[in-house]
């Protein structure tokens, strides 16, 4: 970050990423506030010489210079909350052209990333739609940069309780949201630590997880720079009643690695994902959960966590 004007450090999770501008007084928290928990002190980064895992520079559209997209070869297509992301690459190059058509924005955001996603600009449009962009593309690039560093961002939400972290993850509409909410509610000593992208991570020495907050964390502002070990991954799904089973590693794999953030057409990164999820099946529980949204699904998924009624192994 060394040089660069309007530069702010980050730490989510246990990597470093930093964002800089050509705009005047330009402070990324100021744009995406749910960053504020995780800001760095500067002098905080230059003493401890901590490594950036990812850098992004912001400039404005006036600053961009016409290039021949027709060079590059998508990758992948998506949607998601209402915008459309294209993902492609120069051939034989690890050069990346990310363009977004946000929500209620005619035009297209522009981001070109070099050295495997660990340099890159963004181009904004000084729009209301600027703030959702820059957001998504930090969360996209820390997914894609932390994939092969036994790191995962997962799409869950997260109970804290008693030093552990419980994992809710699911099919979109399955209510994790609604798992955690009862939890809080009729669980005794529970807190909310992120309610849709968790970052984590496995440290191969020690076989441990540890889950961490971030400042992703969907419809709910729970933006908290804290972490704890993991304590049980549960997959829900909806049913008529409530009942609940410890997965086998191998079905606990295919469990988990639905709920990562991959780049499946980048076979470095995909591979980097699901060696991590193979550690984690391997080393951390799961449960499956099938459930009613009531007090009875949080208190037997809570109970049998605990190892205070019978577990069904399968």
């Amino acid at each position: 970050m060394k040089g660069e004007r309007n530069a702010q450090v980050y730490q989510v999770g246990p990597y470093l990423f930093g964002t800089s501008s050509t705009i005047p007084h330009w402070k990324t928290e100021e744009l995406i506030p749910s960053l504020k928990p995780f800001l760095l002190s500067l002098d905080t980064y230059k003493k401890k010489e901590l490594k950036i895992a990812f850098s992004l520079a912001v400039q404005p559209e006036s600053e961009i210079q016409e290039e021949d997209h027709a060079k590059y070869r998508s990758l992948v297509e998506f949607e998601w909350e209402g915008a459309t992301c294209r993902i492609s690459v120069i051939p034989d190059t690890d050069s990346y052209l990310i363009t977004i058509l946000a929500p209620n924005d005619p035009k297209e955001y522009t981001a070109y990333f070099f050295y495997g996603f660990t340099k890159g600009v963004l181009f904004l449009h000084e729009t209301e739609a600027d703030a959702f962009v820059l957001n998504n593309i930090l969360m996209m690039i820390y997914a894609f940069n932390t994939a092969c560093s036994d790191t995962v961002l997962m799409h869950a939400s997260v109970i804290k309780k008693d030093g552990k972290g419980y994992l809710f993850q699911g099919k979109s509409g399955t209510g994790k949201s609604t798992h955690s909410g009862l939890w809080l509610k009729h669980i005794p000593g529970c807190e909310l630590l992120n309610d849709d992208n968790p970052i984590v991570h496995f440290n191969r020495e020690t076989g441990e997880a540890t889950v961490y907050g971030s400042p992703w964390s969907g419809k709910t502002p729970c933006y908290k720079n804290d972490s704890v070990p993991v304590g049980a991954f549960v997959r829900l799904e909806q049913a008529p009643m409530n009942e609940i089973q410890r997965e086998s590693p191998a079905r606990a794999f295919a469990s988990l690695l639905p709920s990562c953030s991959n780049l499946k057409e980048v076979r470095e990164l995909n591979n980097g994902v699901i060696e991590t999820v193979k550690y984690l099946a391997a080393h951390t529980p799961v449960y499956f959960l099938k459930c009613l949204p009531d007090r009875e699904a949080a208190e037997i998924c809570c109970n049998t966590i605990w190892k205070r009624t019978k577990v069904i192994n399968v």
